[in-house]
């Protein structure tokens, strides 16, 4: 069954609190005549930005060496379980002071019920306005969740050398769709996979509709008004992407076994030198660049086949940092979560990850490895919103997840597009106050 960010939780009950790491914040240990206050993190992020937990485990012990009295519990939660996990704990009005969230509707989905305390009630504006990416985690005036390190919106690595082999020129990728397909047609000439994916878990089938769902559209406001029924998700604006995957599909150029390897396994086709192409993460590029050669491999953007003007954007967002609203150590939490953002803390995030931290205080002159400096100057001079963090949740995972796995199993464009209209059609009916607050953001903000 597939599971989401979000969703899952509504066919997990077997979860339960017995599941759930640490509730408890206590200490037994007394400090300077006061008890020490404990508190609990629950995170996510070693699994894209590999490095993180040794920084994680190096910024606890200096802050509690600064702080006697405060003791930090970081608990690193799995991919499938960081949601489930949290909404199961906010539903018994219990679990941790900080909880790891990703952007935009992932945030704003969990304040919506009331489990999240406004994070701009605890840091102040003269802070907050240096964290990059608030606008999409702001509803009702108040900004939700805090951004902590950017991620840019997963770009093409290709292969140099494979690029070479197939004629192709290594320093100038496609550009538009017609140019990307003739590449790939090249490409399975000389016997590698031309591009890598894994739809398994589902999580690539939200980035596909990131990178290429939008490419008509000239801002996110006009997803999300399709979200709402105010325009028609099937017409050809919204559901041209689909029709590129299935010709891309029909022509062979992905990986046979698409539908039964993750997101994670796929590209390490492209590691293993199995594969010409793969998206990754943003923030893990150095990881990748690393693993097969800097001056081996080339990044691009996906190539553009629409007219929107999304379509010549590169989106980005911040993965955030949230305030659960049963937290009885809100203030503190909020000071450690800017802490994070203390120059000494960034420098040595990048250091250890790779990832850019989300403040527009970072030294950007710290970014050497040209692969990032390439995709960082995308972001700053032709960035975009990450169109993913602005749909409904059940239409990324019922709609884009499932959708994928279900066209790359042989299901046609038209059966999935049509798919995408009842997920909605089925949201409108199920979830009236998280439609009525979505589409308080949507006409508001």
């Amino acid at each position: 069954m597939l599971v989401s960010r979000r969703q899952s939780l509504r066919t997990a009950a077997a979860l339960l609190l017995a599941g759930v790491p640490a509730l408890e914040a206590a200490s037994t240990q007394v400090a300077r005549a006061a008890d020490k206050t404990t508190l609990t993190m629950w995170w996510w992020g070693e699994q894209e930005a590999q490095g993180a937990q040794g920084w994680m485990n190096e910024t606890i012990r200096l802050y509690e060496k600064a702080h006697p009295n405060i003791v930090i519990n970081a608990v690193l939660q799995t991919t499938n379980g960081l949601v489930p996990s949290f909404e199961t704990a906010a539903k018994a009005h219990r679990g941790p002071d900080i909880q790891y969230l990703w952007g935009g509707i992932n945030s704003l989905a969990e304040a919506w019920p009331g489990y999240l305390a406004p994070i701009s009630d605890y840091i102040p504006a003269s802070e907050l306005k240096h964290y990059l990416n608030t606008a999409e985690d702001t509803y009702n005036g108040k900004i939700w969740s805090a951004p902590w390190y950017t991620q840019p919106s997963f770009p093409l690595l290709y292969n140099k050398d494979d690029f070479k082999k197939a004629g192709l020129d290594p320093n100038n990728p496609p550009r538009t769709w017609d140019q990307f397909m003739a590449a790939c047609a090249k490409l399975k000439k000389t016997g590698i996979i031309p591009i890598a994916g894994g739809l398994q878990d589902g999580f690539y089938g939200g980035w596909l509709f990131a990178l290429l769902g939008g490419q008509n559209l000239d801002n996110a406001k006009q997803m999300m008004d399709a979200a709402i029924g105010k325009a028609d998700i099937t017409s050809s604006r919204y559901s041209e992407w689909w029709l590129k995957l299935a010709e891309m599909r029909d022509k062979g150029y992905w990986n046979n076994d698409i539908d039964s390897l993750q997101l994670y396994q796929a590209q390490n086709l492209f590691v293993q030198g199995k594969a010409a192409m793969t998206n990754v993460a943003g923030s893990d590029i150095r990881k990748f660049v690393k693993q097969v050669g800097i001056n081996k491999v080339g990044v691009m953007r996906m190539p553009v086949f629409g007219t929107g003007k999304l379509a010549n954007t590169f989106g980005s967002t911040s993965q955030t940092l949230a305030i659960p609203v049963f937290s009885q150590h809100k203030q503190e939490a909020a000071r450690f979560i800017m802490y994070l953002h203390t120059p000494e803390r960034m420098v040595a995030f990048y250091r250890e990850t790779g990832s850019i931290p989300a403040d527009d205080r970072f030294p950007q002159s710290m970014i050497t490895l040209p692969q990032q400096k390439l995709i960082f100057n995308w972001m700053v001079k032709q960035g975009g919103p990450y169109l993913e963090n602005f749909i409904p949740v059940e239409l990324d995972s019922d709609g884009n997840f499932a959708g994928t796995q279900k066209l790359f199993a042989g299901d046609s464009a038209s059966s999935v597009i049509s798919l995408q209209a009842s997920v909605l059609n089925k949201w409108h009916r199920t979830a009236p106050g998280e439609v009525a607050a979505f589409q308080n953001w949507a006409n508001k903000g």
